[in-house]
């Protein structure tokens, strides 16, 4: 009998954790209700190295692109997370894309990257035209996920967490 009452008290209590994470996560993502997906254009992006690129994710590959600075806490706290996805989705089918927003240096850039070991492709957005061109991102950090038609089909405010952003590849199918 008291078993019985444990077990369905986990139960009932997991079911509740997974309402509050849903709850949260709609919350924070602004998906396909709220942003009509919109082509993602070529991007003109300069690495750290002071090198230029034309960027395009490939067909079929979701990408999460993050706006990030070096001297924000939140973006610097996201940055396991980030890494956590390219190391474990990255590939034909995923990519992180890290683009520091105007006001960094590249060799400021550069040397975030070595210091916070980070393992996806950043980049630099030095007169802030990739922001502008992509909504106008003012804020720190940004992420946007593109979906294998290269359309901006999500938009997120704020340090993302795993949660969040595996709950929105499992929309996707990925």
């Amino acid at each position: 009998m008291q078993t019985g009452r444990c077990q369905r008290w986990l139960v009932e209590l997991l079911l509740l954790v997974l309402l509050l994470v849903g709850v949260y996560v709609f919350t924070q993502w602004r998906g396909s209700a709220a942003i009509p997906p919109k082509q993602l254009p070529v991007l003109v992006l300069q690495s750290p190295s002071g090198q230029w690129l034309d960027y395009q994710p490939r067909s079929g590959e979701v990408t999460l692109i993050n706006f990030w600075s070096p001297d924000c806490p939140p973006c610097v706290a996201e940055i396991p997370v980030l890494n956590g996805l390219q190391k474990w989705l990255g590939g034909a089918h995923f990519a992180v894309l890290g683009v520091a927003v105007a006001g960094n240096a590249p060799i400021v850039v550069a040397q975030a990257k070595s210091r916070y070991g980070i393992i996806y492709p950043v980049y630099v957005d030095s007169s802030g035209g990739v922001s502008r061109l992509l909504g106008g991102v003012t804020l720190t950090p940004t992420s946007l996920l593109v979906n294998g038609q290269g359309r901006i089909v999500g938009r997120y405010v704020g340090a993302i967490s795993l949660p969040v952003i595996l709950w929105h590849l499992l929309r996707m199918r990925l």
